[in-house]
C-alpha cells in the first residue's frame, strides 16, 4: 500500500501547480468567446464550469473513481450547478431549476451548437447559450485535469486544452480576442509545464518519494531556450499569420436556418395598403421627426413577376441577433437616435426601423418571444421576426444618426446584386438615354430618377383617379414605359423601374418599401400616427463612406394627368351615290310638258346617277380594309373559341380538368403576364391573385391539383363544375382591364403560338 499512499501524496502536492497551470490555459482558450458575446457576462459560465470540473477530476483522482463514476459525476454536476451558472435568469430565484431550465439543459446541451454558430454575434442575450462556456469549460477540466493527476503521461492533459482552443476558434467570429496576448500565454505556459513535468520524471523525485524543491530552478534553465523561442515566433508571426475576413469560423460557413420562401414580397401589398388599408392606423411612433424614413423591407431580386428578397446570398442573409444587432458601437448612447413603435393595425413578419440600426428592445407580454425570433441582415440594414408583429407589440429602436449626402466626386460602391430576370426591353434603351454619357455617376443617377420624378404622372387608380393597374411585374413595367412622356403609376411602379434602369447600366441598386410622413399624415408633435396612406417605395444606391442613400424616383401626388378618356363623336358614313326614286304616274304626265324632265334630254345625266362601276369602286374601297383588318381578328378569337370548346370536351376527364387550368393560363399569358418555368399551380394562382386580385383562381388551383394528380379520376359533373369556375376565373382575370387592354388580350397571338410544355400529362386511357 505504500507506493499508492506515495502516490496519492505525491498529487496532492503537486497537483495544485498542475491545477493552476490548467486553469490558467482554460481561461485563456476560453476567452477567444468574448468577441461572440460581445461581454463580459460569459465569464461566470465559464468559470464555474471550470471549477465545477476541477473539483471533480480532484474527486476522481483521489477516490481513483472509474471512467464511468467520473463520467456520471460529470453530468450530475452539469444539471445541478447548470442552472445557477447559466440559466439563472430563466430560473426562480436565480439558483432554483424550472421547467424551462431543465428542458433547455436536456435539450439544449445538444441543439445549442447548431443555434450558437447560426446566431448573429453579440449573443448574450440568447437563451440559453451561456451553456456554451459552461459545457466547454466543465468537460475541458474534468478531462484535462484528470489526465494531468492520472494518466502515466501528464502532458496529454494539454490535448483537450488544445481541442477547446480550437472549437473557440471555430465557434467564434471572424475577429479573435487578443491573438498575440492569448497566444504568448497559451505557449509559454503550456512548455514551461512539460519542462516542468519532464524535469520530476527524470528525477527530481527522490527514491523515498519526496518532492524535491523547485527552488533550484533547473527547470528553468531547461525551457529557457524553447520558450524563448515560441514566444518569438507568436509575437512575430502569429500577427503576420492572422488575416481577419479569411479566418475560418463555423458562423461564417454554415447556411442559417432561415428560410425567406414562405414570406411573400411586402411590395406585393403596396396597393392594398394605400387603397383597402388607407385610414387604418399601423403604428404609432414617439419621437418622430419628418426628415426620417421607416424603412419596412429591402428587396434586391427581380424575377419578372415581383421585386422580392432573394434567398441565403448577400443582402438575403439575415442571422438571429438579439437586442444588440452589432459586435460593436462605434457612437455613444447618447448620440444615438431614439425612437418607440407601438403596433396597433399591422400583422406581418417584417420589422419598421430607420437605417444604421444597432439596438432593439421588445416590451410589452410578447417581448421574450419577439426578441428571440428575431433576425437581422447588416447589409441591408432591416429586421424580420418570425413570430410575427401584432397588435400590442412594442419595441424601442435605436440607430447612428443619419448619413449625409454624396458630392459628385463621391464613388459608387461596388456591390455585387443578383442579376434581374426578364426585364422589359424599353428599360436598357431609355436608361442609357436618360443616364447620358456625359457626368458623373451621380449624374447619371439623378438623369434617370429625375425623368421619372418629373415626366411621370401621379395616380393608384382608385375611384377617381386615372387608370393605372397594380403590380410591378415585367408586363406592368413595360406599360409604363411605353409612352414616356405620359407614364402614369404610383410608387410601386416607379421604384422598381428606376432600380432595373440603374441596374441595366451598372448602378447597384435596391428597392426599398416603408412609410414616411408628408403633409397629409397625422402628426402630433413628434407622435406620428402611420396609416397605409402613408406607404412608400423608392430606390437606394451604395456610395463609399456614406452607406446606401435614398433617391426617390415618384412624381409628386399633386401630378396628376388630365383626363383623357375619349368624348363620344359622331362617325360619318362614307357617302354613297344614291339612284333617284322612281317617278310616279303623276310625275310622268307632267313631265311630257316639261322639256327639263324629257328622258331623252335627261338620258346622260341618269345614265351618270346609275353607274354601278363607280359605286362598285367606292364599296371595295370601303369593304376591302374592313375585311383585311377585322379577318385576321375574328380569325384568332374563332381559334381561342375552338381550342376551348375542344379542351372542355376531350374526353379523357382528368385531362380535361388540366386543360382548363391551361385556358387560364393561356388567357394571363394574352394579358401580359410571364410566369417563371418552375412555378407550380399554387405558386401561379398566387400570382394571379396579386396581379388581378381575383381571389377563387386559388380555388382553382387546388381543383385542378386535385382532378389531375388525385388516384381517382374526377367524376363529369366535377370536370363540369370545374369549368364552371374556369368562366368565373376568366371573367375576373379581364374585369380589372380598360376595354382596349381587354380588346388587346382577346386579339393577341401569345397563347396561339408560344410553345408551352403542358401542365400535366395525362395518358389517354388512364
Amino acid at each position: 500500500m505504500a507506493p499508492r499512499k506515495n502516490k496519492t501524496r505525491n498529487m496532492t502536492r503537486n497537483g495544485g501547480i498542475d491545477a493552476g497551470v490548467m486553469l490558467v490555459l482554460l481561461l485563456t482558450g476560453l476567452a477567444g468567446l468574448w468577441p461572440v458575446f460581445g461581454e463580459a457576462s460569459f465569464i461566470r459560465p465559464a468559470l464555474i464550469g471550470v471549477g465545477l470540473g476541477m473539483v471533480i477530476a480532484w474527486f476522481g483522482a483521489w477516490r481513483r473513481w472509474a471512467t464511468w463514476i467520473l463520467a456520471t459525476a460529470t453530468v450530475g454536476g452539469y444539471f445541478l450547478f447548470g442552472t445557477v451558472a447559466a440559466l439563472w435568469n430563466r430560473a426562480t430565484m436565480g439558483f432554483i431549476p424550472t421547467i424551462t431550465c431543465l428542458k433547455a439543459m436536456v435539450f439544449g446541451s445538444v441543439g445549442v451548437w447548431k443555434q450558437f454558430v447560426t446566431a448573429s454575434t453579440p449573443v448574450a442575450s440568447f437563451f440559453p447559450f451561456m451553456l456554451v462556456p459552461f459545457i466547454l469549460g466543465l468537460l475541458t477540466a474534468v478531462t484535462a485535469l484528470s489526465a494531468a493527476w492520472r494518466a502515466a503521461h501528464p502532458q496529454i492533459a494539454l490535448i483537450p486544452i488544445a481541442v477547446m482552443t480550437i472549437l473557440v476558434i471555430l465557434l467564434g467570429t471572424s475577429t479573435p480576442f487578443q491573438p498575440t496576448v492569448q497566444g504568448i500565454i497559451l505557449t509559454a505556459v503550456s512548455l514551461s509545464w512539460i519542462v516542468w513535468r519532464n524535469h520530476l520524471k527524470a528525477g527530481s523525485v527522490s527514491a523515498q518519494g519526496t518532492t524535491v524543491s523547485l527552488a533550484g530552478g533547473s527547470w528553468l534553465l531547461k525551457a529557457a531556450i524553447p520558450l524563448g523561442i515560441a514566444i518569438l515566433t507568436v509575437s512575430l508571426v502569429g500577427p503576420m499569420l492572422y488575416n481577419g475576413p479569411d479566418r475560418v469560423v463555423l458562423r461564417r460557413e454554415l447556411t442559417p436556418p432561415l428560410d425567406l420562401q414562405p414570406y411573400a414580397s411586402p411590395l406585393v401589398s403596396y396597393r392594398e395598403l394605400v387603397d383597402t388599408l388607407s385610414d387604418t392606423v399601423l403604428f404609432t411612433i414617439d419621437d418622430w421627426q419628418r426628415s426620417y424614413r421607416l424603412r419596412l423591407a429591402v428587396m434586391d431580386t427581380f424575377d419578372g413577376m415581383v421585386y422580392n428578397v432573394g434567398q441565403a446570398s448577400g443582402v438575403s442573409r439575415y442571422d438571429r441577433v438579439g437586442p444588440a444587432l452589432i459586435s460593436r458601437t462605434p457612437t455613444s448612447e447618447d448620440d444615438m437616435i431614439e425612437i418607440t413603435v407601438s403596433v396597433e393595425g399591422y400583422a406581418g413578419v417584417w420589422v419598421p426601423s430607420l437605417s444604421q440600426n444597432r439596438k432593439v428592445e421588445f416590451s410589452g407580454e410578447r417581448a421574450e418571444t419577439l426578441t428571440e425570433s428575431l433576425y437581422y441582415n447588416p447589409l441591408s440594414d432591416a429586421m424580420i421576426n418570425t413570430a410575427g408583429l401584432g397588435e400590442g407589440s412594442s419595441y424601442t429602436l435605436k440607430t447612428e444618426p443619419l448619413s449625409g449626402e454624396p458630392s459628385a466626386t463621391t464613388p459608387v460602391t461596388t456591390v455585387r446584386m443578383p442579376e434581374p430576370s426578364w426585364v422589359p426591353e424599353a428599360v436598357g434603351g431609355l436608361a442609357v438615354e436618360w443616364a447620358g454619357s456625359d457626368g458623373t455617376t451621380l449624374d447619371q443617377i439623378h438623369g434617370i430618377v429625375d425623368r421619372l420624378h418629373t415626366t411621370g404622372y401621379y395616380s393608384h387608380g382608385l375611384e377617381e383617379e386615372a387608370a393605372s393597374l397594380p403590380g410591378h411585374s415585367s408586363y406592368r413595367i413595360a406599360q409604363l414605359l411605353a409612352r414616356p412622356t405620359h407614364m402614369v403609376g404610383d410608387d410601386e411602379q416607379y421604384a422598381v423601374a428606376a432600380a432595373l434602369m440603374l441596374s441595366k447600366i451598372g448602378i447597384p441598386a435596391r428597392v426599398v418599401m416603408g412609410f414616411w410622413a408628408d403633409s397629409d399624415s397625422v402628426m402630433d408633435g413628434s407622435t406620428w400616427t402611420v396609416k397605409g396612406m402613408d406607404a412608400h417605395a423608392w430606390v437606394e444606391v451604395p456610395f463609399d463612406g456614406l452607406g446606401w442613400v435614398a433617391f426617390f424616383p415618384t412624381p409628386d401626388k399633386n401630378n396628376q394627368p388630365e383626363d383623357e378618356t375619349p368624348k363620344s363623336r359622331s362617325k360619318p358614313k362614307p357617302q354613297v351615290l344614291q339612284p333617284p326614286p322612281p317617278l310616279s304616274s303623276a310625275d310622268e304626265g307632267s313631265s311630257q310638258g316639261d322639256p327639263d324632265l324629257d328622258p331623252d334630254k335627261n338620258k346622260d345625266t341618269n345614265e351618270k346617277a346609275t353607274d354601278w362601276g363607280f359605286i362598285f369602286t367606292i364599296a371595295a374601297l370601303v369593304t376591302v380594309p374592313l375585311i383585311l383588318i377585322a379577318g385576321p381578328i375574328i380569325l384568332i378569337m374563332w381559334l381561342k373559341a375552338a381550342r376551348r370548346s375542344r379542351r372542355r370536351a376531350v374526353p379523357n376527364l382528368s385531362q380535361r380538368v388540366a386543360l382548363g387550368w391551361q385556358e387560364i393560363l393561356d388567357q394571363a399569358a394574352d394579358q401580359g403576364t410571364v410566369f417563371p418555368g418552375s412555378a407550380t399551380r399554387r405558386e401561379t394562382a398566387a400570382v394571379l391573385c396579386d396581379t388581378f386580385h381575383v381571389t377563387a383562381v386559388t380555388d382553382l388551383a387546388s381543383m385542378a391539383d386535385q382532378g389531375t394528380f388525385a388516384l381517382v379520376p374526377p367524376t363529369a359533373e366535377e370536370a363540369q363544375a370545374f369549368w364552371t369556375v374556369v368562366g368565373k376565373v376568366s371573367h375576373g382575370l379581364g374585369a380589372s382591364l380598360t376595354p382596349v387592354q381587354r380588346f388587346r388580350s382577346k386579339v393577341s397571338l401569345t397563347s396561339l403560338i408560344r410553345l408551352r410544355a403542358p401542365t400535366v400529362l395525362v395518358q389517354e386511357g388512364s
